[in-house]
């Protein structure tokens, strides 16, 4: 069984060697030519799910004593995606001029962000990264569940919204016209709120082509205002305030630095520097306003517990536990059982909201048709009753 597992890897091993010559030689190339070509080739890219299972590939191949440069080049072999299989390329090249994987990681920080790369790195100082690897590994993926868990419960009343918009705007352009003419024929004395109605359809009607060209042109909009840290600092403490959303968000934000600080702390780093890491990860501007604080009071001679603003955003909970783990020498296990507690605290809160959104949406749909037929079709009925009288 050993002989023929050597005798695989060596097979491998040789397949490799001859791959990289090619590539060698591509590489010199391409660089030469450089040009708009590799660029538009380049352009895409890398889901977090490819990330997730390139890790797991490695960790497996690395545990089987495949070297890093072998591992990476049948990875690159196998990658579907161009784009991917491309910064794999120029990764094999970083590798054989000399530099460490997680230096070369650290050129493309959009597929392999800042706590992947220090994961790597701590792994590579240790001689341990096989198993570094597999931790990160699944830390990856125990994100990407959670990420995709909220996402996936909450895109039910997204999907409810967005066919309400398409009735109104199929009620208001194509049937209310129809109904406004038998009120025309009627000439016959029309209600308040009927006018209303009609004024609605006209305004739809007459103004279609603005009303469709708005939703991108807002989209974009919103896109460029989101680039100012004030705007978005803005809309997450809105997020945090709003009644239902705003404790999905707390909870939400303080599971995901449970997760990432506990990981970056069991890999060996130092807190300022777990917190630094985590901070680039969290997308929340009031969190990483409060991370940035909590660094600068750990550089300063702060504990950790005490490096908390006094009107901290976390929760008195997570405050609390830190300064007990701090106090008692289990940080690492206090961080594993908040980053379960709050995970735990989303998903129930993430139902709760569900649960409450539907029905509020049945009834906002029943009122459309009630009000409808309050100022359409009873007009209407009974204009006809009194002509046929």
């Amino acid at each position: 069984m050993a002989e023929a597992t050597a005798l695989k890897l060596k097979d491998l091993s040789d397949k490799t060697i001859q791959k990289t010559e090619t590539v060698t030689s591509t590489q010199k190339k391409s660089q030469k030519k450089g040009g708009l070509l590799q660029k538009l080739s380049e352009i895409g890219t890398v889901s977090s799910q490819e990330v997730v299972e390139f890790t797991r590939h490695m960790t497996v191949m690395l545990s089987a004593g495949v070297t890093i440069f072998e591992a990476i080049t049948f990875l690159r072999d196998q990658s579907k995606n161009k784009v991917f299989a491309s910064k794999l390329n120029k990764i094999i090249g970083y590798l054989n001029n000399g530099e460490s994987l997680s230096s070369s990681m650290k050129r493309y920080p959009k597929v392999f962000p800042d706590i992947y790369t220090n994961i790597i790195q701590v792994g590579e100082k240790s001689g341990t990264l096989p198993k570094t690897m597999t931790d990160l590994a699944n830390h990856l993926e125990d994100n990407e569940k959670f990420r995709k868990k909220v996402q996936g419960a909450l895109i039910y009343p997204k999907i409810i919204m967005s066919v309400m918009v398409i009735f109104l705007v199929i009620l208001f352009y194509f049937v209310m016209p129809r109904i406004i003419n038998v009120f025309e024929g009627l000439n016959a004395e029309i209600p308040t709120a009927t006018k209303v109605v009609i004024a609605i359809t006209e305004f739809v009607e007459t103004r279609i082509l603005l009303l469709i060209l708005l939703v991108p042109a807002i989209y974009l909009l919103t896109k460029l205002m989101l680039k100012s840290r004030k705007i978005r600092k803005y809309r997450d403490m809105t997020y945090i305030k709003m009644p239902l959303i705003g404790r999905i968000a707390l909870n939400y934000n303080t599971a995901q630095v449970s997760q990432h600080f506990g990981t970056l702390f069991e890999s060996g780093l130092t807190i300022p520097k777990c917190l630094e890491i985590t901070r680039s990860v969290i997308k929340n501007v009031i969190f990483q306003e409060e991370i940035d604080y909590m660094v600068s009071r750990i550089k300063g001679g702060s504990s950790f517990s005490a490096s908390f603003n006094e009107d901290s955003i976390f929760p008195a909970m997570f405050v609390k536990l830190i300064k007990v783990g701090e106090r008692t020498g289990k940080l690492p296990h206090v961080i594993s059982y908040m980053k379960g507690y709050y995970k735990g605290l989303v998903d129930s809160d993430v139902k709760n909201i569900s649960s409450v959104i539907e029905p509020v949406i049945m009834v906002l749909l029943g009122l459309m048709v009630a009000g409808l037929v309050v100022t359409v079709i009873g007009p209407i009925y009974q204009l006809i009753s009194n002509i046929s009288q």
